[in-house]
């Protein structure tokens, strides 16, 4: 037993030096005592204290940092969704003003899939027939024209864009009024190539390309793409035109299908630029005159009295001898 108690030697001594200093601090008198532990205060346990202090001083400094490069992370995961929630308004801001230019022949939906091809031939959206979604409807967003349904089911349905080799789309040029299909040709390249057109034809870099409304599946005015490029074919007879889309397909997220059930008329996209000024005005037609037709006044019938005629007498017959 007298051994485990001294074996742990270091103990004892520090159990030894703080009896030795309570009996001496026990001692003396107050005055004394007020110094000898002003002295072991400041200048034993001086630097005892400094150390804990600083220590404290940055383990509280670390978990402060550490709390606030939380708060920092936080506050950064809500900018992020804020800029997120902010583009995703501007967008549906622009499909809600087209809508609401033609509310009865728009109905909008979302992409909910896209094809793993890189420009992006097909999408799925959250919308099929129970939504009167049906084949050959044109989609489209307030950039221009995505492309037509392909096929639906009662929840969902496949749309072809124009990056989409089945895709074809009758179209007219905004400015020379030339006519033409759109069709994606076999390639890497997000364009399009506008087929039949003339050598003849006026079709230059930086034309409009609007849907012409030819064939009854896309409404008329929609904007299509911009030409980037016109060549002549080697025959000489017919013209090498490139159209850029005006939707980048890899980014779409809600789009528009067109109901020709609704009102009747396509949506209003924003007019092509005309050369004619501002200042040229139809002249406006003067409407007709009804014309007021006068009263009839009635005339009263007089009659007028006869007097009536006496009848001649018979004359006697002379006969001749």
């Amino acid at each position: 037993m007298f051994r485990l108690l001294f074996a742990r030697r270091a103990d004892w001594a520090a159990f030894t030096v703080a009896c030795v200093l309570s009996l001496t601090l026990m001692s003396l008198g107050r005055g004394p005592q007020a110094r000898a532990v002003w002295f072991v205060q400041h200048t034993l346990l001086a630097p005892v204290n400094a150390v804990v202090g600083w220590l404290d001083a940055g383990v509280g400094v670390y978990w402060e940092n550490q709390k606030l490069k939380k708060r920092l992370a936080q506050m950064q995961m809500e900018a992020d969704a804020m800029r997120a929630e902010r583009v995703e308004n501007a967008r549906l801001r622009g499909l809600l003003h087209l809508s609401q230019e033609n509310p009865s022949d728009l109905a909008s939906a979302r992409v909910v899939a896209r094809s793993l091809d890189r420009l992006g031939g097909s999408l799925t959206i959250d919308k099929g027939e129970k939504d009167g979604i049906l084949p050959n409807r044109a989609v489209l967003t307030p950039d221009g024209l995505v492309g037509r349904v392909d096929r639906s089911t009662s929840h969902e349905a496949r749309v072809l864009t124009l990056l989409h080799r089945d895709c074809s789309v009758a179209v007219r040029v905004g400015r020379s009024r030339v006519d033409g299909v759109v069709q994606w040709e076999f390639g890497d390249r997000p364009m399009l190539s506008l087929l039949y057109v003339s050598a003849r034809e006026d079709v230059q870099a930086g034309d409009d390309v609007l849907t012409s409304g030819l064939g009854g599946i896309f409404p008329e005015g929609v904007r299509v793409g911009s030409v980037t490029k016109v060549n002549v074919a080697e025959n000489g007879l017919m013209k090498e035109v490139q159209v850029r889309p005006a939707v980048n397909f890899r980014s779409l997220e809600d789009v528009l299908i067109y109901m020709p059930g609704g009102a009747g008329l396509g949506p209003r996209m924003p007019a092509v630029e005309s050369d004619v000024p501002d200042s040229v005005t139809q002249a406006p037609v003067p409407k007709p005159v009804p014309k007021v037709s006068a009263p009839k006044t009635a005339v009263p019938k007089t009659s007028v009295p006869t007097t009536p005629v006496p009848e001649a007498a018979p004359s006697d017959s002379v006969g001749v001898e």
